[in-house]
């Protein structure tokens, strides 16, 4: 693959996919680009919350320009990128509640002229680092840092800094500010409130820490940095997170993927959207930062509506350039005397004989032209049941097994119990591919499906997309015009070397 002497045509199916995905969207209803007005963070002073992180956010000449202007229709949150002076900001790195100031070189008439949301992206250049921002609101009234510095005390050399207070001036500087400008009352506690949520715990919590799994893997294959799944916040408030089964992607910033005019004309065309069919629908496009161009993720993340009938979470991996399909059904260890286990019932035994199904229509449709260490498309993860942890990019502990080698240790005496039921602990799987491995793997190509059984794809997705589908699926298609490591184009020849 990579010239005109391509083992197999994978652009058709490619084609035939985006137009499938463009059918299913619109059968589901009318693209829209948020989420119902009454679903959005309110406030909610009985419930507890943590407190929002405060930041000062010394504008550049580009925000002061385009922070004020009404946001373009298809953000989502208000979210823009910027490129921003590097400083390294305070620990732990997430959302901020930030007071926007402008950059006048003499420090006694500088002014706050915004309240809003900041999140501190990763480092863009030996000066710079991206810098995204939400939910802007410009001040009527701007205030100078100079009133500040009385009221502030021993906390007023923050005031000459730059990124993320410490706790006890962060709090200091929002008393101040709420004693000054009484009208930013609501608006500073609407921050508060969207920026300082507890992270989703039980039920909730547990899939949306699959979903960003899946999102993190779908990443880490395409070659891309993971920090975009630091910056999830919840896009509706706790109550309807507790009832509606809501798409991971749909709390991710949504605007610095939007680089050039293709990427905005698709991102009108795949909204994510509620359909019909009881099914939610986020997408996201990435493109890798640095080294070769040309590689673009597009991230699909289909839920069901509720979360009593979200029962597991599916991932599947599209390489365009090898035209490989792989798929990743997550099964969920728990704690059993201080032991991770993995319970099998009958739900895992229907689940495990439709992947036995498509892994067989995929070995009948397996042209066996373009090597591969595992050809078919099935495989397992078993991980753990982890708290879902806003602001970090690691991957779930897991073990990455293939269908057979999955069906193997279930039905080994290993995993009989004293009362016939069956059950793995992690102790049990001598061998498996951790995050690293299997990533490595996937990525280069050596993983899933070739030829004519790659076009199965499109089944899958469907199926996925379908109210038959699974509770949840994260979709990931990585187009690329570079090969992928340990791969020469046909034709190419290491020249000979005499001993």
């Amino acid at each position: 693959m990579g010239d005109s002497k391509k083992l197999y045509d994978w652009a058709p199916a490619i084609s035939t996919l985006r137009k499938a995905l463009h059918r299913t969207f619109e059968q589901q209803g009318a693209p829209r680009t948020d989420l119902q007005e009454n679903d959005h963070v309110e406030l909610l002073h009985h419930r507890e919350i943590l407190v929002a992180s405060v930041a000062l956010v010394h504008c550049t000449t580009l925000m002061l320009q385009r922070l004020p202007e009404p946001p373009p229709r298809w953000l989502q949150r208000d979210e823009r990128s910027f490129a921003y002076p590097y400083k390294e900001w305070r620990k732990p790195r997430g959302w901020c509640l930030a007071f926007f100031t402008d950059r006048d070189p003499d420090f006694s008439k500088r002014t706050v002229i915004g309240v809003g949301g900041a999140f501190p992206g990763r480092r863009s250049g030996t000066y710079e680092r991206s810098l995204i921002t939400r939910d802007f609101t410009p001040l009527s009234r701007p205030i100078p840092l100079a009133e500040l510095e009385m009221p502030m005390g021993a906390s007023r050399r923050f005031l000459q800094d730059d990124g993320r207070m410490s706790e006890v001036a962060g709090q200091r500087l929002l008393e101040c500010v709420r004693q000054l400008r009484p009208e930013l009352a609501s608006t500073l506690s609407g921050l508060e409130q969207s920026l300082g949520m507890n992270p989703p715990a039980g039920a909730v919590g547990e899939k949306l820490n699959l979903e960003k799994d899946a999102v993190g893997m779908l990443l880490e294959a395409a070659g891309m940095e993971r920090d975009v799944v630091e910056s999830w916040q919840s896009p509706v408030t706790s109550e309807v997170l507790e009832t509606r089964s809501v798409p991971f992607l749909a709390g991710l910033p949504d605007l610095r993927q939007i680089e050039d005019q293709q990427i905005v004309h698709d991102y009108h065309r795949f909204p994510g959207m509620t359909g019909v069919d009881a099914i939610e629908v986020g997408w996201r496009i990435y493109r890798r930062s640095g080294g070769p161009s040309g590689h673009r993720l597009f991230v699909y993340n289909a839920n069901r509506h509720s979360v009593e009938t979200v029962t597991g979470v599916d991932m599947i991996y599209v390489n365009e350039f090898t035209g490989s399909v792989t798929t990743v059904q997550y099964k969920r260890m728990r704690k059993e005397g201080g032991i991770w286990t993995y319970r099998y019932d009958a739900t895992a035994e229907r689940e495990l004989e439709r992947m036995a199904i498509v892994d067989k229509e995929c070995e009948q449709l397996d042209d066996g032209l373009d090597p591969r260490l595992v050809t078919a498309p099935s495989m397992v993860k078993l991980c753990r049941s982890v708290p879902f942890v806003m602001s970090s990019t690691a991957l779930i502990p897991g073990m990455y097994l293939t269908r057979p080698h999955f069906k193997a240790l279930i039905d080994s005496p290993l995993a009989r119990g004293a009362r016939g039921g069956r059950r793995l602990r992690e102790g049990d799987v001598p061998r498996y591919l951790n995050n690293t491995t299997f990533a490595t793997l996937l990525k280069d190509g050596w993983l899933g499906t070739r030829g004519v059984s790659s076009d199965y794809v499109i089944d899958l997705i469907l199926r996925a997309l379908s109210p038959d589908g699974p509770g949840s699926v994260a979709v990931g298609i990585h187009g690329s015009s570079t090969a992928p490591g340990n791969r020469r184009t046909l034709g190419e020849t290491t020249p000979y070397r005499p001993a």
